[in-house]
């Protein structure tokens, strides 16, 4: 009799275990395929696509930016906005409430144009840091030109190569280029970002004149002073 219980009480507990398996995969079948969908609809926006922006029915703060590799835009009234992660729709509703500090009742039509898959991105000590056009069989030194050629205090055998879906950037050493060994330049991919770090010594030497130099030259005019009042 204790058999036939624990087996009816079995046959129960794997009946109902597959109804709720069932049920499950029906409501979240549905909920995947709406985020699909709304994915393929409205794409978030990346670093390095164009947004056109409107604003209605205050024109004089129309704008089309380029999204910075760090993910934000420049507008007027609103300064800095982090825009990584969200799509054209979510923008829009994200501005009409920062404008409507400004505008009575604002109308906000956002049109993006991703380029981010055709360019490449350079930043950090670079002469004209942002986004690049790039072309078939661009290499770093063609990169670096296009760019207005490294900053002063950059440190060129550290370059670091940033790309998606790598967890950490590739190391170059572009200081061999600059050295006449052309063979050592590195191809580039569409959708790299370039980071050109700063060489240590000139980190420390920027930290000294900023902290320490001041008040050498305070305490110079000091004792100058104390000495001229003695005379």
């Amino acid at each position: 009799m204790f058999e036939r219980l624990f087996e009816v009480d079995l046959r129960m507990n794997l009946r109902a275990l597959f109804l709720f398996a069932v049920f499950s995969f029906g409501l979240s079948a549905p909920v995947l395929a709406a985020d699909k969908d709304e994915a393929r609809i409205n794409p978030k926006i990346a670093p390095g696509d164009i947004v056109a922006i409107t604003v209605y029915p205050a024109d004089e703060y129309n704008r089309e930016v380029t999204v910075q590799p760090d993910g934000k835009i420049e507008l007027p009234l609103l300064g800095s906005i982090d825009i990584k992660d969200v799509n054209a729709k979510q923008l829009e509703q994200l501005l009409e409430i920062r404008y409507a500090k400004y505008v009575d009742n604002p109308k906000i039509t956002i049109a993006i144009r991703h380029f981010a898959g055709r360019r490449v991105a350079i930043i950090g000590e670079i002469r004209s840091p942002g986004f690049y056009e790039y072309r078939d069989g661009m290499k770093m030194l063609e990169l670096v030109a296009n760019a207005g050629g490294l900053g002063d205090t950059a440190k060129a055998s550290r370059l670091e190569i940033l790309r998606d879906g790598e967890s950490k950037g590739v190391r170059f050493n572009f200081q061999a280029v600059l050295d006449g060994d052309a063979s050592r330049d590195i191809a580039l991919r569409p959708g790299d970002t370039v980071f050109v770090p700063k060489t240590y010594l000139n980190k420390k030497s920027t930290w000294i004149s900023n902290n320490i130099l001041p008040y050498l030259t305070l305490s110079t005019l000091v004792a100058s002073l104390v000495i001229l009042s003695r005379q």
